[in-house]
């Protein structure tokens, strides 16, 4: 489980240092619902800007334990946006993640997950964005629906 977590974070440091090259990086956090834990959850997520319609993110959700059951996820999605306006963009994502549930009747397992989904980004000011997304997570006896709400800083 170590080796997995230095590869994560491997990639995401060095696509960090890609994106600084572009000039293009954001970081926020966002409220999360899953529809297989049924509950709330907050996230974290790093955006880099690969070319000027690409994007890469790595984010890292956190679902309140509910019914003796937990779960946390760690993903690497892509988003390739398509402009609605100069201040709003539309997106779909797709990526993949790591999740780790933990639950009376399942202790904890840790499982490979597949992301897909879309979003939508406003600009609220110049560095501030609003992001409205929704994803479905397709895990082995766990798929859960996921809607967010969150901002992001562009640096």
């Amino acid at each position: 489980m170590k080796k997995v977590f230095l590869a994560f974070a491997l990639v995401l440091i060095s696509m960090s240092s890609m994106a600084q090259s572009r000039g293009d990086i954001a970081a926020g956090v966002r409220l999360l619902y899953g529809t297989e834990i049924k509950n709330v959850g907050v996230g974290a997520l790093f955006q880099y800007m690969i070319t000027d319609n690409l994007r890469g993110e790595g984010n890292f959700d956190y679902f309140f334990e509910k019914n003796d059951m937990n779960m946390w996820n760690i993903n690497a999605n892509v988003h390739y946006l398509c402009p609605i306006s100069d201040s709003m963009r539309a997106y779909p994502v797709v990526g993949l993640g790591i999740a780790s549930i933990y639950s009376d009747a399942f202790h904890t397992s840790t499982k490979l997950c597949v992301n897909l989904g879309g979003g939508f980004e406003a600009n609220l000011a110049k560095d501030l964005a609003l992001i409205i997304e929704a994803k479905y997570q397709i895990i082995n006896n766990h798929n859960q629906f996921v809607p967010s709400v969150g901002v992001a800083y562009k640096f």
